[in-house]
Formats: structure tokens, C-alpha cells, sequence
């Protein structure tokens, strides 16, 4: 798991975690995802393989498309809540 204040440096991974972290049980793909955060769909498909690689956000494959959900890793997101509560 990466150092969380250095993912979270980047104003749209922290707003993609915030994202996913108040609605845990989301499953959907970049553009969907960009769509929720009136983001540009290329810069949220990179932050968001960027935070799968971190283990921040879990790939779901499908033969046509990816898509994006929140961790399952309960340590992963106690650091998450403990982060976004400091961030505020």
C-alpha cells in the first residue's frame, strides 16, 4: 500500500477517494466516475489506474470495459477515514 499523503497530494485522487470513500459500494468506469465529479474523463482514467495500483481502488474487467471500485481492505480504509478527517 502507497504512502496515502502522497496520493492524496493530488487535488483529483483525494477527490476520487472522497468520492469513493462516501459511497463505498460504487462500481462504475472512468467516464461514469468523471461524470459524478465534473472531471475530465482522460485525467480521472489515469488517476484512476494510478490509485488501483496503490491498492486504493479495485479493477472489475469485463470483456468490454473496466471499472472502478472503493477497496474491500479494512486497513486501507481506517487510513483513508483517518486521512480524509485530517484533511477537514
Amino acid at each position: 500500500m502507497g504512502n496515502l499523503k502522497r496520493i492524496c497530494s493530488s487535488p483529483l485522487n483525494l477527490k476520487i477517494i472522497s468520492f469513493f470513500h462516501q459511497h463505498p459500494a460504487t462500481v462504475d468506469t472512468a467516464r461514469g466516475i468523471a461524470v459524478w465529479l465534473n472531471q475530465d474523463q482522460d485525467k480521472v482514467a489515469k488517476a484512476l489506474g494510478f490509485l488501483a495500483g496503490e491498492k486504493v481502488v479495485v479493477v472489475h474487467r469485463t470483456r468490454v470495459t473496466l471499472a472502478y471500485g472503493f477497496t474491500q481492505n479494512k486497513g486501507m480504509i481506517k487510513r483513508i477515514e483517518k486521512l480524509l478527517e485530517d484533511k477537514t
